[in-house]
C-alpha cells in the first residue's frame, strides 16, 4: 500500500494537480495527507470507443458493390505494391500503363482498361528522363492532358496522403496513381519494430484506398536476393509492408532478354502471371501469354533457367555450383522436380528441363 501511495505522490505536479484526471488527493477532504485506510485509487479518465459488431445474417444480406478491376481482369483497384529486379523496367511498365489509362488505350496491348484522370509521382529520374520515355512511347502521336506528372512530394506520414486525397477530390474520374519509388517518399523509422514501422508506413495509402475504391494506387518498391517457395518473399522490407496493401505485384526478368514475368497477387481477385515483351524502340510492353513456370517456387524456376540455358545437361554439383545451393538441397530440389515431371535424368544422372 505504501508503494502505491508513493507512486501517486510522484505522479502528481507541484502545486497539487494530477495528471489524466486523477482524484486531487488521497482522503476525503483533499487535505494531500493520506492515511493507509483512506487510500481512494487513481480513476484514469481514458476515452475507448466500444467495438462496433455486425451480425454474419447481415452482412450476407448487404448488397456490397461488385471488386472494380482497373486493368483487364488482373489487377483491382486499391493498393498494389510493386516490386521488380534492378533494370527489369518496373518504372517503364507504369509509365506504359499509365498512358493507356489516361488514352483508355488497352494496357500492354492486351488488357481493357476504362479512360481517366492519372497522376504519376516521378521522384526519381526527373523531367529529362521521362520525357525521354515518353517521346518514346507516344512516337509522334499528341500526349495525353489527363496524365499529370509531379516531380517532388512530401514523405508519407499524413503530408503525402493530404497531398493526394486534395489532388482526388479535384479530380473525380481519377483512375489511375503511381508512386515512383517507395524509397523517395518513405518516412523515417527507429527500427524498433521493423514490421510495425512498414505497415504503419503504407497504412495511410491503404485507408486512401479504400476511401476512393475506383482508384489503383501503386507504389513501386524493390526486390531482394531470396529463395523460397512464393515469389512474393523477394519484396524487399518485412511482410508488415505486404500485409499494409490490397495486393502485391513482382516483374521478374525472364530467361528471355526483353521479357519478364508479372506476378500478381491481388486479394480480392484470381491470382495471375503474365509473360510480357518490351520493345526496344518504343518502349512499351506486350502480354504475350501466361506463365506456367512463374506458378512454381522461386528456386524451381532458377533451376529450370539454368537448365534451359545448359541444354546438354547438368549433375545436382553442377547446379549447386551454378545456383549457390548446398548439394543436398540441389539433390533434393531435382529429385522432386523429376517426380512431378518438370526435369528428366539420363543414365549418367544429368538432368534436363522437361
Amino acid at each position: 500500500m505504501r508503494g502505491l501511495i508513493a507512486r501517486y505522490e510522484r505522479s502528481r505536479t507541484v502545486g497539487g494537480a494530477t495528471p489524466f484526471g486523477i482524484a486531487q488527493s488521497l482522503r476525503p477532504g483533499g487535505s494531500g495527507t493520506a492515511h493507509e485506510h483512506e487510500v481512494e485509487m487513481p480513476k484514469i479518465q481514458t476515452a475507448i470507443p466500444a467495438l462496433v459488431t455486425e451480425g454474419a445474417d447481415d452482412l450476407l444480406a448487404r448488397d456490397l458493390p461488385p471488386v472494380r478491376m482497373v486493368v483487364g481482369n488482373v489487377i483491382p483497384a486499391g493498393l498494389l505494391l510493386l516490386a521488380g529486379d534492378p533494370k527489369a523496367g518496373k518504372s517503364l511498365l507504369m509509365q506504359d500503363l499509365a498512358l493507356s489509362v489516361a488514352t483508355g488505350e488497352p494496357a500492354w496491348g492486351d488488357l481493357a482498361v476504362e479512360a481517366g484522370d492519372v497522376l504519376y509521382l516521378a521522384n526519381e529520374g526527373g523531367q529529362r528522363s521521362f520525357k525521354g520515355r515518353l517521346e518514346a512511347m507516344l512516337a509522334g502521336v499528341p500526349a495525353p492532358a489527363r496524365l499529370r506528372i509531379a516531380y517532388k512530394s512530401e514523405p508519407l506520414g499524413e503530408r503525402l496522403e493530404f497531398q493526394l486525397e486534395t489532388w482526388l477530390n479535384e479530380h473525380p474520374d481519377a483512375r489511375l496513381i503511381v508512386i515512383d519509388t517507395y524509397s523517395s517518399v518513405a518516412p523515417e523509422t527507429r527500427g524498433v519494430n521493423r514490421h510495425q514501422e512498414d505497415y504503419n508506413a503504407l497504412a495511410g495509402l491503404a485507408d486512401l484506398a479504400n476511401r476512393y475504391p475506383d482508384i489503383l494506387l501503386v507504389v513501386i518498391h524493390h526486390t531482394r536476393k531470396a529463395e523460397g517457395e512464393d515469389v512474393m518473399h523477394r519484396i524487399s522490407g518485412s511482410q508488415g509492408m505486404t500485409a499494409a496493401t490490397d495486393g502485391n505485384a513482382v516483374l521478374s526478368r525472364h530467361t528471355a532478354a526483353r521479357q519478364c514475368v508479372l506476378s500478381v497477387r491481388p486479394r480480392s481477385a484470381e491470382e495471375s502471371d503474365l509473360v510480357i515483351e518490351r520493345d526496344s524502340a518504343t518502349l512499351r510492353w506486350q502480354v504475350k501469354g501466361e506463365n506456367e513456370r512463374a506458378q512454381l517456387s522461386d528456386g524451381r524456376q532458377r533451376i529450370l533457367d539454368h537448365l534451359d540455358q545448359n541444354p546438354a545437361g547438368s549433375s545436382p554439383k553442377d547446379v549447386a555450383t551454378a545456383l549457390d545451393l548446398s548439394p543436398e538441397n540441389a539433390r533434393k530440389y531435382l529429385s522432386e522436380m523429376a517426380k512431378a515431371r518438370q526435369v528428366t535424368k539420363d543414365a549418367r544422372g544429368l538432368y534436363r528441363a522437361a
